[in-house]
């Protein structure tokens, strides 16, 4: 009698030294695709947006001295600032701008780490699960996107993936017995996540109830131990010295923000599906029609990984996770990597369920098919960030301001103007979800229409010997503000979109 056919169930890990290999190679590949998307060594010293520049800032701020929450305005916990101080603390000992890409450089190597840590979580179910998650993740727009500057979520998604792994190693059937302390670390690890945005409670949530229901309660009970303590340690700092300032700030600011209306459904399941930037695709309807498709195949692995019972945390991190993103009052693309982890891992665990003579062919569609549909384009080469020039316009003495903190570090005045005492509220736009948001009827202000923000932003961006400018859209300042700010200062140099403006006389 022949022996039985091995099912689709058996997988087999990775051995120790295929297992390096893969890490290896995705690893290189994903560091390669963040470099690329950024725009190689001149894309990662340009001016890359408002928020990667609130939370640089911000840990710069914090290395001089000042607390967030009480001394300048942060929407979010402390975790990202925490990590970003090492490199904001080169600007001791180097340029400010010198320390931005050093920052920026080290979270593209987060990224790599995620990319690694996905085939580890996938390589449970074999090395062609591995393979396919890891590249999947390392090639992924919304992934890549997220991990190419000093973000949020490239932190959100290391604590998740992190954890679990982490995790896994403390439950029985990972080559040995139980280990308490694996389920203590990998909860401490999911627990830093939501110190660096209030979204990470979701995933964390979704992992105590997993273990809950297939390890029992004194598993599930060390991973929420172990999560409460790092969470207590690293946001009691900052709650004593900040107060209620903080829990204003990092949770009903947040919580209280209007629903935006120009990021629907639709546009929030493209960033999901990661085909926004896709370059063949040229019309609406054809965009339209290969979200569909992306969402459609995630779909099937979704009921593929559940029913055959690989996967299932998985599966639904991803229901929950992608729930989140829709819900959410406000939304931008980099949010999109939030869910990618989730994604990537439950079509790795589908493809590991295919019968083994037709796995190779699975695995290579998926990587090729998901692969050309969501993966980060190459972008134009960008032209070099005018920072000499900038630099050589403003006036050596007095105080900058700038309407997004990045500015201020890329023309190497960021750590100058704290050493000398100037303001900086960080997130000068974040002000507007703290002062004046909600009427008397506790209905939201919009920002154009929040005289106290506006009277604030007036103020602190006329305040100084200079101000820089490059916010053309999204700043959010009525017709009063503009027309004052126009008046009462004079524009002397401007560059790729940049201003530079000086009191009036």
């Amino acid at each position: 009698m022949s022996p039985a056919p091995r099912t689709h169930r058996t997988a087999r890990r990775p051995t120790r030294a295929t297992g390096w290999i893969v890490a290896a190679g995705v690893a290189v590949l994903a560091f390669t695709v963040r470099w690329s998307l950024v725009g190689g060594t001149v894309g990662v010293r340009d001016y890359a947006g408002y928020d990667d520049g609130v939370y640089f800032s911000s840990a710069v701020a914090l290395v001089h001295g000042l607390v967030p929450y009480r001394d300048f305005t942060l929407l979010h916990p402390p975790g990202s600032m925490l990590a970003l101080t090492p490199f904001a603390a080169l600007t001791g000992w180097t340029s400010d701008s010198d320390a931005l890409v050093a920052a920026r450089v080290g979270v593209m190597v987060v990224g790599a780490a995620n990319a690694v840590l996905v085939t580890r979580a996938a390589g449970r179910w074999g090395t062609t699960a591995a393979v396919v998650g890891g590249v999947l993740y390392a090639v992924s727009f919304a992934a890549a996107w997220a991990e190419r500057i000093t973000l949020l979520e490239p932190l959100g998604s290391l604590c998740l993936l992190g954890g679990v792994v982490l995790l896994l190693r403390g439950l029985p059937g990972a080559g040995a017995g139980a280990r308490p302390g694996w389920l203590w670390a990998g909860g401490a690890v999911l627990g830093l996540g939501a110190t660096v945005k209030i979204w990470g409670v979701v995933p964390l949530l979704v992992v105590v109830v997993w273990l809950l229901v297939t390890a029992g309660w004194r598993a599930a009970l060390r991973a929420s131990a172990g999560a409460l303590g790092a969470v207590v340690v690293v946001l009691a700092p900052f709650a004593l010295a900040a107060g209620s300032d903080m829990f204003r700030m990092v949770f009903l600011d947040q919580l209280g923000r209007p629903r935006e209306t120009d990021t629907g459904v639709e546009q929030r399941l493209t960033w999901i599906a990661g085909t926004g930037s896709t370059a063949w695709v040229t019309t609406p309807t054809a965009q339209l029609a290969l979200v569909g498709a992306v969402l459609a195949a995630v779909l099937v692995a979704a009921v593929v990984a559940w029913a055959g019972h690989r996967g299932r945390l998985w599966v639904a991190l991803l229901v929950v996770q992608t729930a989140v993103l829709l819900a959410s009052p406000s939304a931008y693309q980099q949010y999109a990597a939030f869910v990618t982890p989730a994604l990537v891992i439950v079509v790795a665990a589908a493809v590991s369920l295919v019968p083994a003579g037709g796995r190779g062919l699975v695995a290579a569609g998926a990587c090729l098919g998901l692969g050309l549909a969501t993966a980060a384009p190459a972008l134009p080469r960008p032209t070099p960030f005018p920072a000499a020039e900038l630099r050589a316009a403003l006036p050596e003495e007095g105080c900058v301001r700038a309407d997004s903190p990045a500015l201020l570090a890329l023309t190497d005045v960021l750590s100058r103007d704290l050493g000398r005492g100037c303001e900086l509220p960080v997130d000068l736009s974040g002000y507007a979800y703290d002062v004046g948001a909600r009427d008397a009827a506790g209905q939201a202000v919009p920002r154009d229409q929040n005289a106290a923000w506006q009277r604030e932003a007036l103020r602190y961006l006329t305040s100084g010997s200079a101000t820089l400018m490059v916010r053309s859209v999204g700043n959010g300042f009525d017709e009063t503000t503009r027309r004052t700010l126009d008046g009462t200062t004079t524009t002397v140099l401007e560059r790729r979109g940049v201003r530079v403006l000086v009191p009036g006389d």
